[in-house]
């Protein structure tokens, strides 16, 4: 047999090579396509898999999609909302490995341990206090994070610890809220198992980059294969479920009688604070003093008093020339307070030599004077005398008293005479006789919550008033009622709180919730409301299912309900032979279930195109509107228009050339513009062996590395570290991708633009 013979001249690239790899199958009736349509918007779920019986209904669902997550991104979020046994999703995932360890809270180990031994787990418990103090995690194959957002700033010494320990670990991220403040701290915490440019096929060519934008539904959309955030409400059709959240009116007493209130609101304006030379920090100052006035008339005098300290020894070492050191302030302030981490500068070490010392003594007058319209003694405080009331209406159930601060905890149990009373906060607990452990006054608040026998009658808590030291992981569902006595400064502390009660494991149907409010005078100049409603707003735009607002307990994210709701139909509708298609007499919009292959590991995807020109639906609501249309029309005559086609492959194109880019992020461009410096060095010297292992590490820098592997390897470089230490580095990184990512049409739905879009 003779080939033929073909030159170079008679090759052609090929234009639109990727047009050639798509296959839309054979054409069938829409109703065929919904399964596989559906069932894409999920993102990947392990539905081989059978997890323990002890799980819930709804826990097996998330325990499916997380471990698939962790199968193919190494890494995966569960941010269901509280209450909804986050822990026992953990657990379930855990005993498919061979190892696991799990980073959790100090306060919560104890309830970790209950939680592993009663249904037989074995992990490793490791404190987040642990990992600030630098202690090192040993390797494992699964690395649990239970309050994961803890770990959002990445300039902490506990996320540096935790980013550098995952090495080949598969992490799993345990929060309700991950996103507290702003968009950085989800990507913050996706850093510590995904590169930069992970989600590049998913619309996301960089995660850094990503929380510049100015709405935040590319990114949650994009991010959306590694999450599982899901509500009460999503779930309302379970069998089992935590309370309902029942609001309250707002309330709004002063701290001390009206009266008083404008002669110290009039005075804390009048503060100078001399003591730094920064308007920013000055207003923080204020701000600090405001918040405890908001709490309480006791609160408000410690801190005045702390400021007062703080002056006179301000003046005493001006007076000699010295500095005011960290210590001292750290021991005037403390560490409880909220705005602690924005006051950092006011533990810093000041020169105090040029401090005008007229300035300082006129603050140390204004401050005096304070104290003195703040006798140790005020009386009965008005919204002390209002949380009175509440509490003895509500003398037959168990109530969460939350406040900001230890001082007000002990003045309110005070108050209430400490009839059935205990108090917890800066990791102390105190009940009418005195201090006893954290737990033990738990214990007698929550017996069956904690795992302990109901107490004697005459030591039995009816009222838990705690600080925020209390509102993190623990249970106390023995309680249904909580009671925010203070505003906190993040949507984060007030659904934490809530979730203390609203938990699977209530005898409760209903949770009510109380909200106090600082009134009007005080309100205008914290503005706590509005800084409440800005954060949510960030929160409700990515990943977290459900948030609080005041006078709401449980706000929903639209976007991840509809998203569960898109999906929610998957199991029950016939998907039909994959790959298929359907054109409909509907308006130009698209709807194509596809399936992305990295290396072996397959991730579906439902894309939605619409609109003139075309564009991506991002918004899962806008999304879920138009594949209802579309599967509600009639089916038509003609093929796919050729316009949504291309629009699909333009978008697809872009996705695999953002992957194909690498990592864009500024350590990963540092890292291989230190790697060709040094190589540069290597090849003068015709060090071959150096070349080749320096050749190595930018081919994986490249292909993307965590914000561990990128440190590390930073550190290594800059030390000029030998080939030996350099080749382990490389061991203990996660292997590259091997292949070029490939993509599959599971069903793909088109309109044939004959009718106008729903709005």
């Amino acid at each position: 047999m003779q080939w033929p013979r073909i030159t170079a001249e008679q090759l052609h690239a090929v234009c639109k090579p990727l047009f050639c790899d798509i296959d839309f199958g054979h054409e069938v009736a829409p109703h065929q396509l919904e399964g596989a349509l559906r069932a894409a918007a999920l993102g990947p779920v392990h539905t081989e898999w059978q997890p323990p019986d002890w799980l819930m209904p709804h826990q097996v669902q998330a325990a499916r999609r997380a471990r698939a997550s962790l199968l193919a991104l190494r890494g995966a979020l569960v941010a269901d909302a509280v209450g909804l046994g986050k822990t026992y999703v953990a657990l379930a995932i855990a005993m498919t490995y061979e190892t696991a360890t799990a980073v959790v809270p100090a306060a919560i180990q104890q309830q970790w341990r209950r939680a592993c031994g009663g249904v037989g787990a074995t992990v490793s418990l490791l404190s987040h206090e642990a990992l600030s103090r630098g202690c090192q995690v040993a390797p494992t194959d699964l690395l649990i994070v239970d309050e994961a957002h803890r770990f959002r700033n990445p300039k902490t010494r506990r996320y540096d610890t935790l980013a550098r320990a995952v090495k080949l670990s598969h992490v799993l991220l345990l929060t309700a809220t991950p996103v507290v403040n702003r968009a950085a701290d989800l990507v913050n915490l996706l850093r510590l198992f995904a590169a930069d440019h992970a989600f590049a096929l998913f619309g996301a060519s960089s995660l850094e980059a990503a929380t510049g934008a100015r709405t935040y539904h590319e990114l949650g959309r994009a991010t959306a294969p590694a999450i599982v955030a899901r509500s009460r409400t999503t779930l309302e059709t379970a069998s089992q479920l935590p309370p309902a959240v029942r609001d309250g009116a707002i309330m709004r007493p002063p701290p001390v009688a009206p009266g008083r209130l404008v002669r110290l609101l009039r005075m804390t304006d009048a503060l100078e604070f001399p003591s730094t030379s920064e308007q920013h920090e000055a207003a923080l100052l204020r701000l600090h003093l405001l918040f405890r006035l908001a709490s309480s008339a006791t609160a408000f005098r410690q801190t005045v008093r702390n400021h007062l300290v703080y002056i006179e020894r301000a003046l005493q070492e001006a007076r000699s020339g010295n500095q005011l050191s960290r210590a001292w302030a750290r021991r005037i302030f403390g560490s409880e307070y909220e705005l602690q981490l924005q006051l950092r500068d006011l533990t810093e070490r000041q020169s105090l030599t040029n401090m005008d010392l007229k300035s300082l003594n006129r603050e140390r007058d204004r401050l005096s004077n304070l104290l003195e319209e703040l006798p140790s003694r005020c009386g009965a405080e008005p919204k002390a005398a209002v949380l009175a009331r509440l509490i003895k209406r509500r003398q037959d159930h168990k109530t969460i008293v939350f406040t900001a601060a230890v001082a007000t905890a002990l003045a309110l149990a005070h108050s209430l005479t400490w009839h059935r009373v205990a108090v917890v906060g800066a990791g102390k607990g105190w009940i009418a006789s005195g201090r006893i452990p954290v737990e033990e006054a738990l214990a007698l608040f929550a017996p069956k919550a904690r795992g302990m026998p109901e107490p004697h009658p005459a030591a039995r808590v009816t009222t838990l008033v705690a600080t925020d030291f209390a509102s993190e992981g623990l249970d106390l569902q023995d309680a249904d009622g909580v009671v925010h006595y203070d505003l906190p400064w993040t949507p984060l502390t007030l659904e934490q709180r809530i979730g203390r009660v609203v938990r699977l494991g209530s005898e409760h149907g209903v949770a009510d919730v109380c909200w106090f409010a600082p009134p009007h005078p005080l309100e205008r100049r914290l503005q706590i409301e509005a800084r409440l409603a800005e954060k949510a707003r960030c929160q409700l735009g990515i990943g977290v299912p459900a948030t609080t607002l005041l006078g709401k307990g449980h706000v929903i994210n639209v976007m991840l309900e509809t998203r569960e709701r898109l999906g929610s139909w998957a199991v029950r509708a016939a998907s039909g032979t994959c790959p298929a298609f359907s054109v409909v007499k509907g308006p130009l919009a698209a709807a194509l279930a596809i399936r992305w292959s990295v290396d072996s590991n397959d991730i579906p995807e439902l894309i939605v195109l619409h609109n003139q020109p075309l564009q991506l639906a991002s918004d899962y609501a806008l999304a879920d509107t138009i594949l209802r249309q579309l599967l509600a029309a009639k089916r038509s005559p003609t093929g796919p228009p050729q316009e949504l086609v291309a629009g699909f492959l333009k978008v697809v194109r872009r996705r695999l050339a953002d992957f194909d880019v690498g990592p864009v992020n500024p350590a990963a461009r540092q890292l291989g513009r230190r790697i060709m410096g040094q190589a540069y060095l290597a090849g003068g010297l015709r060090d071959c062996r150096r070349l080749d292992m320096l050749d190595r590490l930018l081919d994986r820098v490249h292909a993307g590395l965590t914000v561990g592997g990128e440190r590390e390897l930073a550190r290594l470089l800059a030390a000029h570290s030998n080939h030996n230490t350099l080749n382990r580095c490389l061991d203990e990184l996660p292997p590259g991708r091997k292949h070029r990512p490939t993509l599959q049409v599971l069903a793909a739905l088109f309109g044939d633009g004959t009718a106008r879009a729903a709005t």
